[in-house]
């Protein structure tokens, strides 16, 4: 069986048994943190991928027709990292690891090597994202660290010229940084924190 999954041509798979399967409008396709069996290709339709965190949805991809997804954790072998569902009925082409491996075969040892490497880094840019600042500390904690390094940088000698005037203004501020600590210091915030204050304790400190 010859499936061009894509107009254009995004990916071509050979092979006996590939499968479809019909997803319909609103349908779970995978769900964050479950072990990976399978990637897709979208025939035809649309999926949504995204990911919850503290509640909150966080949309990362709308995809359409010939786009590969899922496929990071197959390869990788690692649980699910986001959730997808279909946005519209919509027809998948269900790829297996070892249709992958097959084609990652054809390409020299450095060549997979790299698309692993590639797959690794970007699962851990998906983690960076998510640990965006979300609770009135977090946001304090990252404020606070861009000032340190905006302060270690004024130290340098190409920042002579400006030196003063530029320090004068960051006391300023790490003066307003502090009144907001001391006014924030009984407030409750119900959003849970997800940076910790050593991760980014700030240089100057």
């Amino acid at each position: 069986m010859n499936t061009k999954a894509a107009e254009g041509g995004a990916m071509h798979i050979q092979g006996e048994g590939l499968t479809k399967k019909l997803y319909y409008k609103g349908e779970t396709i995978f769900t964050e943190g479950e072990e990976a069996s399978y990637a897709f290709i979208i025939e035809s339709g649309s999926v949504e991928v995204f990911k919850t965190v503290e509640g909150e949805k966080i949309d990362l991809a709308i995809l359409h027709n010939g786009a590969l997804f899922g496929e990071m954790a197959i390869i990788s072998e690692c649980p699910r990292m986001a959730s997808a569902y279909a946005i519209e009925d919509t027809i998948l082409i269900k790829i297996t690891h070892d249709m992958l491996e097959a084609k990652l075969k054809k390409y020299d040892k450095f060549t997979c090597g790299l698309i692993r490497v590639l797959i690794n880094n970007l699962r851990n840019v998906h983690k960076s994202y998510i640990r965006r600042p979300r609770s009135v500390d977090d946001y304090l904690h990252v404020i606070d660290f861009h000032l340190g390094n905006l302060s270690k940088y004024m130290e340098k000698p190409e920042t002579e010229e400006i030196s003063a005037e530029a320090i004068t203004h960051l006391d300023a501020i790490n003066l307003t940084v502090s009144k907001l600590k001391t006014t924030f210091n009984n407030h409750k915030d119900k959003r849970k924190s997800v940076i910790e204050k050593s991760a980014v304790t700030s240089p100057h400190k």
